[in-house]
């Protein structure tokens, strides 16, 4: 008879000595439930080969690995029928390697980046910023309230410690001019990326009103890790060729952008 499992179990009857005849048949049962048993645990089923990923998404490349990258198993969750046990394990074990692909990529891609955001609070100190308008100076950086990641190194630049999308948000104060009735004195900032100027603001103050220039700046966007940047100020517009300026800037990563 054909063999019944692995959707049942064969019920055998106990055969006696020197009373029952054992028969081709009985034996031949034997044979077909022990066949069935070994094709359904399968081929070393105590053993895993390995497991090379397939197909054209999977593997990714090295930092390719994003939130929609398919699992190797499509209906995951859902009730399936395996040829073999050993079928089934490998499955798991394929399930487990992307699981482990995929916490790797939501930590960092193994870890690269820094355990905390970066972030960095940096001061420039006073200095004098001649007359003459798009006379670009940039701010020479002093002191670092917050810099864990040392995006500041020196200088006038701060270099992004890691590509994403940032935050950054600059003050600027800037004192107005000799006093002179009917002069209106300009200070303006911008914020380069690189060799890109990508915020600016402006301030006008009337000079006999002696209120202090303050500008607050602000920008979102993508910065690549290793890209400079600087703040830049100019002045114009009234009797002193030269007026005292200072600046803090304050930078936070958001989050990666792949």
């Amino acid at each position: 008879m054909p063999a019944v499992y692995p959707m049942s179990v064969k019920s055998f009857t106990p055969k006696v000595d020197q009373v029952d005849t054992i028969w081709a048949a009985h034996v031949n049962d034997l044979q077909n439930e022990m066949a069935a048993i070994e094709r359904t645990v399968g081929v070393n089923p105590h053993a895993w080969s390995g497991w090379t990923p397939s197909g054209t998404t999977w593997p990714p490349k090295p930092g390719s690995v994003t939130l929609k990258t398919p699992a190797p198993v499509s209906n995951f969750g859902a009730a399936k029928a395996y040829s073999s046990v050993a079928d089934r394990l490998k499955v798991v074990q394929q399930q487990e390697t992307w699981l482990t692909l995929m916490v790797q990529y939501l930590v960092g891609q193994s870890g690269t980046k820094p355990s905390k955001p970066a972030a960095a609070v940096i001061r420039a100190p006073g200095m004098k910023v001649p007359a003459g308008e798009g006379r670009w100076v940039p701010f020479r950086w002093g002191a670092a309230d917050y810099d864990p990641n040392r995006m500041y190194q020196g200088g006038s630049q701060i270099a992004a410690a890691m590509t994403g999308f940032w935050d950054v948000s600059v003050n600027v104060w800037a004192d107005s001019t000799t006093r002179r009735p009917n002069d209106l004195h300009f200070v303006h900032v911008r914020l380069m990326r690189g060799d890109d100027e990508v915020a600016g603001q402006d301030s006008l103050i009337e000079t006999q009103t002696w209120i202090r220039h303050r500008i607050n700046l602000s920008w979102q966007g993508r910065w690549n890790k290793g890209i400079p940047m600087q703040v830049q100020v100019s002045q114009h517009g009234a009797s002193d060729n030269t007026v005292d300026a200072n600046a803090t800037i304050s930078v936070s990563f958001v989050r990666d952008l792949t």
